[in-house]
């Protein structure tokens, strides 16, 4: 009997060690096959969860991150209020604490005075009230789903010309969403697009990491393409992004996405077909690869470059805003052409931070295939620089910048600039020039989820645009939980 429980015992350490790798350390760690499958599937289940938080904020900010960030300030700050304090009391020591009326017993002390809060404070409690609505609903609690969202609210004015009478306040974004970890390193996100009182998906798909092949992502997603598509809103310097990325990006698409991102190099690759929605685009391929050969904790140089590929069987067209979204006005724009069979879009990326410095600009490309006439060619480029006047440093990570976090209990102060073209003049397509000058500055809360924004924009166009100027000046808030 004890030769046969030796042999099991046996058999059953022998398949440890072939199953689970790390296990020839059982004689100095015993631990059960049970016990080492529990670990594996919950570290899985980790690996699931930050990959998850990651593609919720599209930037790598964590939400444990940010209440950390706004904890940590908290504290500090109470530290110094504190240490305030406990000057003042020892100023006033030889003073009595307390009121002694004439029969020698205690008087009761006047009731504090409550603090008073200003309208940042309250702006600052929104995300963290919506953070914790898992807490609070049965349904999302009992089942481990994470709640975000994001909502930005806009004021521009226009100086003159057709955007002129499109002063005032919109809601640019109204956002929010549902997301799950699953074990195995499976994770989903459904994301709905409430903006417009419509109920429009952003982001729906189902992702999984493999860890020596990437991710692989099937659902409604970003098309591999440029460093400033790449980027979330909450981590972009500038309100909109340039006249080029929003004339020549596709945005989102139902694809299937492939990324592999290294310590100095990536790529991502998307097999597309049209919008979730049903309301652009067709089917194509598009592949964006990035490297950053110069890079540690306080600096990093980034180059990059994508190409898309896409069979166009519907009407299309090449426009953009004038980097302001309160108007509707489009003052370049080619006009519908339902003659085009093909079209092909390429960049090239260059960025670099260095410390509170940072710099990025990008060239685009783009060409139609006509069935009709000869095939016309767009382009544009634009180049900005930010400074964080606070000092705090630019976090890069998987091939792009991700927005700065508070180093001190009253915020951050970031300014920048930024120039941008675009020419959608070629052949007998005559959509017109921008070149648009911006000057920034942008707020961010200690916490971290709110930020305001103001952007100054000269703009001008040539004369198949109206020879359009003017002068915009715009603010947002804009917070994320």
């Amino acid at each position: 009997m004890n030769r046969s429980l030796h042999l099991a015992t046996g058999l059953t350490v022998l398949l440890i060690i072939i199953t689970v790798p790390g296990t020839l350390w059982a004689q100095d760690n015993p631990q059960t096959e049970l016990e080492e499958a529990a670990e594996k599937i919950e570290s899985e289940h980790k690996e699931a969860t930050t990959d998850l938080r990651e593609s919720v904020h599209e930037n790598l900010e964590t939400i444990q991150e940010d209440a950390q960030t706004s904890s940590d300030l908290k504290m500090a700050q109470d530290a110094l209020e504190t240490a305030r304090a406990q000057q003042d009391d020892e100023s006033t020591s030889d003073q009595t604490s307390t009121a002694v009326d004439e029969s020698g017993t205690e008087a009761e002390q006047a009731p504090g005075v409550p603090e008073k809060k200003s309208i940042i404070d309250y702006l600052q409690a929104i995300p963290g009230y919506l953070q914790s609505v898992p807490e609070r609903v049965p349904f999302i609690r009992e089942r481990g789903l994470i709640f975000f969202g994001r909502a930005e609210l806009d004021y521009a004015y226009y100086s003159s010309g057709i955007t002129s009478n499109d002063s005032g306040f919109r809601v640019r974004s109204l956002r929010a969403g549902l997301a799950k970890a699953f074990p195995h390193s499976i994770s989903m996100k459904a994301e709905v697009d409430l903006t417009d009182g419509d109920s429009n998906f952003a982001d729906l798909y189902v992702r999984y990491r493999h860890k020596r092949w990437g991710l692989l992502t099937a659902g409604n997603q970003r098309v591999a393409q440029t460093l400033v598509n790449q980027t979330s809103r909450i981590s972009r310097t500038f309100m909109e992004e340039p006249l080029p990325a929003e004339a020549f990006g596709l945005g989102r698409r139902l694809a299937l996405g492939w990324d592999v991102n290294k310590s100095k190099s990536g790529i991502h690759f998307t097999l597309f077909g049209p919008d979730l929605n049903g309301s652009i685009g067709d089917s194509g391929v598009a592949g964006r690869v990035y490297f950053n050969p110069t890079r540690d904790r306080f600096s990093v140089f980034h180059i990059g470059a994508s190409l898309v590929s896409e069979n166009m069987s519907r009407k299309t067209r090449f426009f953009s805003h004038p980097e302001s979204r309160v108007t509707s006005e489009r003052l370049v724009d080619t006009g519908i052409y339902d003659d085009i069979t093909h079209q092909y879009i390429g960049a090239l990326e260059i960025a670099g931070a260095k410390d509170s410095f940072m710099f990025r600009g990008e060239l685009f490309r783009a060409t139609w295939d006509r069935s009709t006439t000869k095939d016309p060619v767009f382009g544009g480029f634009y180049a900005q620089a930010s400074w964080v006047l606070t000092g705090e440093s630019f976090t890069y990570t998987q091939g792009k910048f991700i927005r700065i976090r508070p180093q001190n209990p009253r915020g951050a102060w970031e300014a920048a600039v930024r120039y941008s073209m675009v020419d959608l003049n070629d052949l007998d397509i005559l959509g017109g020039e921008e070149k648009n000058l911006t000057v920034g500055l942008n707020w961010y809360a200690p916490a971290n989820q709110f930020r305001v924004m103001s952007n100054l924009i000269f703009v001008r166009t040539d004369k198949y645009a109206g020879n359009e100027s003017p002068t915009i000046i715009q603010l947002r808030a804009q917070f994320h939980w």
